[in-house]
């Protein structure tokens, strides 16, 4: 038995360790680690957008960004992350912090922002490494530029001087920064003015600002697929990078840094690792993106700046020419003029001479109207009156006056008068 479980032991030992690498290792974007559901690439550009820290702070707490996928306290509930600069010279050590209770704090990735006595920038963000493993480091394409100073990572330098073409057929340009460039980012131009007040973020554990409101986190699988689209711009902009431009800005930031044992208890359970056990829902996230920006899926990911954008043309039909017919040309003819008959009216049956002339048996409206008018018994209106005229019995009323002005004086003394033809005196 002592043999068996010798030989057993270091297999099963083997199995379970291999077993629990494929659960942190899902696939090559992913960490297996809780720093998965904050994108760094993403925060990174938020941060190269933004105006001020608080603007910043704002944006990565937003809902509508979906940067922040983080749930360090394994409450199902999003992690307000909070923004602290602290300032040594001119450089910045910009901490992003989430509350894990009242008495803990677990910081999440920090920005190195240094100047150099030439006016040039230079920028890293570094994940902690409790999230994101050890000397995880990301920063602009900086182009390898001699009157800068630039000590690029060397095995970057060819993948910036390339062109990227991912399996859809999109072509990505990889965009090189300058030192002088990332100085002129909004955000490095506030806090490197003369009037900058140094942020640091008021809110903390239980004490949050009215905008912001928790919500139930994603799934892994669907906050990846949600940022696929973006990822030719991460990767076009943004590198990863191995080494610190600033080492003593590193070793000042490591004298401050917060952990909080209840996460390092949460990672060593491996209770985070439920958050990649819905594979199917990165079409969801993909769709979410799709909703979001307003934008049609078949331009997959070719839709943002820094990328070219594709157009699509629908293919031009081709229209078949027919030879011409003149038999049937002659059949549509007949059939336009047959159309061209009024519908509401019936022919009149006509007999045709050999001379094609219609002998109507009726007579025609003219003729008609004559006969009328010679057949008419009535009189004309003129001629009526004429001998109305001639045949009136009773006097026009000038003569019936002079006939009544002799009568009243002959019987002026009788007192019965007709009332016929009566006037008054």
């Amino acid at each position: 038995m002592k043999k068996l479980s010798r030989i057993f032991l270091p297999l099963f030992c083997s199995l379970f360790i291999s077993n629990v690498f494929a659960q942190n290792k899902q696939q090559p974007d992913s960490l297996g680690l809780p720093g998965d559901n904050l994108n760094l690439y993403a925060v990174m550009e938020l941060f190269q957008s933004s105006e001020t820290l608080e603007g910043f702070e704002r944006k990565l707490n937003a809902s509508t960004e979906k940067i922040n996928n983080l749930d360090l306290n394994n409450d199902d509930k999003i992690d307000y992350i909070r923004v602290m600069d602290h300032v040594d010279g001119n450089t910045h050590n910009i901490v992003l912090q989430v509350s894990i209770n009242d008495k803990e704090n677990q910081d999440v990735a920090f920005f190195i922002v240094d100047k150099n006595d030439k006016g040039g920038v230079q920028i890293q963000l570094i994940g902690d490494e409790a999230l994101y493993g050890k000397d995880y480091i990301l920063e602009p394409n900086y182009t390898a530029s001699a009157d800068v100073n630039e000590t690029p990572n060397t095995g970057f330098v060819k993948q910036s001087t390339k062109k990227t073409t991912d399996a859809n057929g999109n072509t990505t340009i990889i965009n090189n920064y300058t030192t002088y460039e990332t100085a002129s980012w909004p955000v490095v131009r506030y806090m490197y003015a003369p009037n900058y007040m140094i942020w640091t973020s008021p809110w903390r554990w239980y004490y949050y600002p009215d905008y912001w409101t928790p919500w139930e986190p994603w799934y892994w699988h669907r906050y990846y697929g949600y940022h696929s689209y973006r990822y030719n711009y991460y990767y076009g902009n943004y590198r990863y990078c191995n080494n610190y431009r600033n080492p003593v800005a590193r070793n000042r930031y490591y004298g401050r840094r917060m952990v909080s044992n209840s996460v390092i208890v949460v990672i060593r359970s491996g209770n985070y690792r439920r958050t990649y056990t819905r594979p199917n829902e990165k079409s969801a996230g993909k769709m979410e993106y799709v909703k979001d920006k307003a934008i049609s899926p078949n331009k997959g990911r070719a839709l943002e700046e820094g990328k070219p954008k594709i157009k699509i043309e629908n293919p031009k039909s081709t229209i078949r020419k027919v030879p011409p017919n003149k038999s049937l040309e002659k059949k549509i003819q007949n059939n336009n003029q047959k159309a061209e008959k009024p519908l509401n009216k019936r022919p009149s049956k006509v007999n045709v001479d050999n001379d094609d002339k219609p002998k109507n048996t009726k007579p025609s409206r003219d003729n008609s109207n004559e006969n009328i008018k010679q057949n008419n018994t009535k009189p004309s209106r003129e001629k009526s009156n004429e001998n109305i005229k001639q045949n009136n019995t009773r006097p026009s009323r000038e003569s019936s006056s002079d006939n009544v002005k002799p009568q009243k004086s002959q019987s002026s003394g009788s007192g019965n008068q007709s009332g016929k033809g009566r006037i008054k005196p």
